[in-house]
């Protein structure tokens, strides 16, 4: 009887124990499987959120970009056409965008009491006066043999940041159109301002770039002793 109760208390031991471990394993596992699930999880909001912040910043660049884009064309077609309309204003009373000296109503006595001596000067026949270069103001002057100031000519260098097209879509086609022939060769495009004054731009066949403007007082370049009807351009 003692030999039976004591078999039948060790296979309740041994099933016990066999339960116990059979329970542990599957705790075991299912914690590793959602460990594992959890992991794969974590992963992929990492991923997800790397993604995004990915696409946020080029979206960001992207449009910070095409802004920066669409703000500096405007920006510098507009200060051309600012620059042109003032060009275009000063040439009506006679001046040019560096210079408080009037076309026609100063001589070139007037302007070496105030710049000194001039760095250049010679007579041209085909322009119908002596021109006369003051270097440091980036100007030079026409004159005739009066003394009378007939044209002056800016060589400011804000002007070469204007382009032909520039010239165009403001003041539309010159009326007046030439060729300079050089190293480069130029153009120039002369527009009427009014009964007194007209304005040439000039511009380089090799840039499209304004070199320099003239503005012109073509009354000045008439000599009637010597029948001489003077420039119109």
């Amino acid at each position: 009887m003692r030999k039976y109760s004591l078999l039948i208390a060790l296979i309740v031991i041994a099933s016990v124990f066999t339960g116990y471990l059979l329970y542990n394993n599957f705790n075991t596992k299912q914690r590793e499987n959602q460990e594992s699930r959890n992991q794969k999880t974590a992963t992929n909001d990492n991923s997800t959120s790397q993604n995004n912040t990915t696409d946020e910043n080029k979206s960001s660049n992207n449009g910070n970009n095409n802004g920066d884009k669409q703000d500096q064309n405007p920006i510098v077609d507009n200060h051309n056409i600012d620059l042109i309309n003032q060009i275009v204003s000063l040439a009506k009373e006679g001046k040019v965008i560096n210079c408080d000296f009037v076309t026609g109503k100063t001589t070139i006595d007037d302007i070496e009491k105030i710049y000194g001596n001039p760095d250049k000067q010679e007579y041209i026949s085909s322009a119908k006066g002596t021109y006369t270069t003051f270097t440091s103001k980036e100007l030079v002057f026409g004159f005739n043999k009066g003394m009378q100031v007939f044209e002056t000519r800016s060589f400011d260098p804000r002007l070469q940041a204007i382009s032909r097209s520039d010239i165009e879509d403001v003041l539309g086609k010159a009326p007046y159109k030439a060729t300079i022939s050089g190293t480069p060769s130029q153009t120039v495009l002369g527009y009427t301002m009014n009964s007194d004054y007209k304005l040439e731009f000039v511009i380089s066949d090799t840039t499209n770039l304004v070199d320099h403007v003239n503005v012109l007082y073509p009354t000045a370049t008439v000599n009637s002793m010597a029948d001489d009807p003077g420039r119109q351009w």
